[in-house]
């Protein structure tokens, strides 16, 4: 019975490391929160008037106790801890973003709510969120300077408490990216290591079931792009509770691995890769992109992320190359091109390995013959569906197979040949480099 307890005593002690890591990053974060609320009933008291803390997103942080001066919208945003869409936009549209000093936001026609001096909360120039008060007046003029000389105080106050969570958050997304790309590494080893630091780290609540979903954009994102991957990557991860998700951003890549103690399902996969791509579209009209979104296998446990990473991988360039798939497609919608994705892209030259096949595919007078081989090919031989698919009549498409069959050499009555010429077709459409 040693070994049983021996394996016991390995497990709750990996156990205890995850609690207290977990303790750890929790404690500390509500230590922050505690601060700034002790900040904001500070500066509440001195002045007799309620105070409010919002992120950038308008999402409450901390809130004092009222004096009888709060309206509905301030009781609404404790309530909800938030205010509605709605209203979140129209604020932001207001420019309060762009504020570097203290402002009075009054209401405009559609949403009713009293006027609010608004400091904007910044730590080298970043924007960290607004420091609220409920004002009677309609100018910044009409308030008295020592209010605003308080305001910004612990304004600035927060703002450092704010800066120190972010920095400590970005340290331990940089973390969690770096454990992610080793997880997906092809190397044993660096597997290994990362899914003894991802347990180590509580990075993941449950690792019982795996999805990898691989986003890819058609060129170089630039600063742009890539602002708008990272962002959708946030988008995603806040449709999920804490520790289910990990991201990383790597050139025109988005990699996202969810896990949870039940599969994702084919469903929900569709509807996330989905929403990922919509977010990213939204993020990018001045500058669009073709983005596909490819959802590899479900697996269980961390052992076989790399398998659904690359199966996601396969998925995301099928959908980019080939307009059949649609923008959203999965590792196991992809058929014979599950097969095909797997030989790399340098192997797909010109220099098809197919007799008489490589004239046919680089001549450009001959791209209606390529159009009508490949769907007859795709309709398994029936000229009838392919004729109507094309708009020529049947005569005409038996004319140009017989053209097919001559300059290749091959005979589309042969199977060995017509499996030949469907896959010479499908490798084309996989080689950027080709011209079809």
């Amino acid at each position: 019975m040693i070994y049983n307890y021996r394996a016991t005593s390995v497990a709750s002690s990996s156990g205890m490391r995850n609690d207290r890591s977990l303790g750890a990053r929790q404690r500390g974060e509500a230590v922050v929160v505690d601060s700034i609320q002790a900040v904001v009933d500070a500066l509440a008291t001195r002045l007799g008037r309620s105070v409010a803390v919002d992120d950038p997103a308008i999402k409450l942080i901390a809130a004092s106790r009222h004096f009888g001066d709060e309206d509905s919208l301030r009781v609404r945003s404790v309530l909800d801890r938030q205010v509605s869409p709605e209203l979140q936009q129209r604020l932001l549209a207001t420019g309060i973003a762009d504020w570097t000093e203290p402002e009075i936001l009054n209401a405009d026609g559609e949403f009713d709510f009293a006027p609010r001096l608004c400091c904007p909360v910044r730590c080298n120039d970043i924007l960290l969120g607004y420091l609220w008060l409920i004002e009677s007046v309609d100018t910044l003029d009409e308030v008295a300077p020592h209010l605003i000389a308080l305001v910004q105080e612990a304004a600035d106050t927060v703002a450092v408490l704010l800066y120190g969570k972010m920095l400590l958050h970005e340290r331990e997304r940089s973390q969690a990216e770096s454990s992610l790309r080793l997880l997906l590494s092809p190397d044993h080893e660096d597997r290994a290591r990362a899914i003894t630091e991802i347990e180590e780290d509580s990075l993941l609540a449950s690792t019982a079931h795996i999805t990898v979903l691989v986003a890819e954009i058609d060129r170089n994102p630039g600063e742009d792009g890539t602002v708008a991957l990272k962002a959708a990557a946030e988008y995603i991860e806040r449709r999920f509770p804490p520790r289910s998700v990990l991201t990383f951003v790597r050139g025109r890549r988005l990699v996202t691995l969810v896990s949870g103690a039940r599969p994702l399902g084919d469903t929900t996969a569709q509807e996330l890769a989905t929403q990922l791509r919509s977010r990213f579209v939204q993020l990018t009209t001045s500058t669009p992109f073709r983005c596909a979104v490819g959802i590899g296998g479900n697996t269980q446990g961390l052992e076989g992320a790399a398998e659904s990473h690359r199966q996601a991988t396969a998925a995301a360039r099928a959908a980019l190359l080939l307009p059949m798939f649609g923008n959203v497609t999965s590792w196991a919608a992809l058929g014979p091109f599950a097969l095909l994705l797997r030989i790399g892209f340098d192997q797909l030259t010109e220099d098809l390995p197919f007799p008489g096949v490589r004239e046919l595919l680089a001549d450009p007078d001959k791209q209606i013959l390529v159009e009508s081989l490949e769907e007859f090919l795709d309709r398994a031989g029936d000229a009838g569906r392919a004729s109507a698919a094309l708009h020529v009549h049947r005569t005409t498409l038996y004319h140009r197979l017989k053209r097919v069959e001559a300059v290749t050499g091959l005979d589309l009555n042969n199977g060995l040949d017509r499996l030949t010429l469907h896959l010479a077709l499908k490798l084309s459409r996989l080689n950027p480099a080709h011209p079809a």
